[in-house]
């Protein structure tokens, strides 16, 4: 399994880098981490700093947090964590856009969505993957369009692939997806725009399918539209 593989790779960097500073008496310690991802889906954002307690998420060799901008997993300590989302140009003592406790379970995958309009809020999710099959991968869909009526998500028109009538921040859970050359991809709801696009999923892998933006908007960096992300 990729995933398990990738976090099982960073737990054991990280446990022996923890075995030589925590030696005592031959006996050692061990430390199973989480591991977080985040989104910024903020309609018109330029830029956001994202940070658990003090260490920041968005680390500046990888480019500005802005809309539509997706930071891969990152180790995180469990445990309660304070997130919080700064304006970058922000000093020191200044209030944080928004602050929220977030719990993570040690071996665990989180994503943290940036959303909003006039008030920024952070939404939190485990990732459970679960078993990923040779020949297929996993999708999910989320709205997180503040100006959006309920969802609806379907692929290929097929039925049991469709994700119905989610409403803004409700999350559907991981499906089953086979493995084919381009499934297209539709996203409709009462009012507004529909969506239009090709997904081509790969072999055990996992994605999320969010729509975000305003409807109300043509600028690029505030529009309706949607957004394929595979974990990673």
């Amino acid at each position: 399994m990729k995933k398990a593989l990738f976090f099982g790779i960073s737990i054991m960097v990280f446990m022996l880098t923890l075995n030589s500073c925590n030696k005592l008496d031959d006996d050692y310690a061990y430390v199973e981490i989480s591991a977080v991802s985040a989104v910024n889906a903020v309609p018109g954002s330029e830029g956001l700093d994202i940070g658990l307690d003090q260490n920041k998420l968005n680390n500046n060799w990888e480019g500005v947090f802005s809309f539509n901008r997706v930071l891969s997993y990152k180790n995180a300590y469990p445990g309660s964590r304070l997130v919080r989302v700064f304006d970058p140009k922000s000093t020191p003592g200044d209030t944080a856009l928004v602050s929220k406790k977030v719990d993570f379970t040690p071996g665990k995958f989180y994503s943290l969505y940036v959303i909003g309009k006039d008030k920024v809020d952070v939404l939190a999710t485990e990732d459970d993957f679960g078993t990923l099959k040779t020949g297929y991968a996993k999708f999910r869909f989320m709205n997180l369009s503040p100006e959006a009526s309920k969802l609806t998500l379907t692929l290929n028109d097929v039925d049991s692939l469709a994700v119905k009538d989610k409403a803004y921040k409700e999350l559907a859970p991981f499906k089953n997806i086979k493995i084919a050359d381009v499934y297209k991809l539709k996203i409709n709801g009462v009012g507004m725009t529909e969506l239009l696009g090709d997904f081509k999923p790969e072999d055990k892998e996992v994605y999320t399918i969010y729509a975000a933006g305003l409807k109300s908007s043509s600028d690029a960096n505030k529009k309706y539209s949607f957004q394929i992300v595979k974990h990673k």
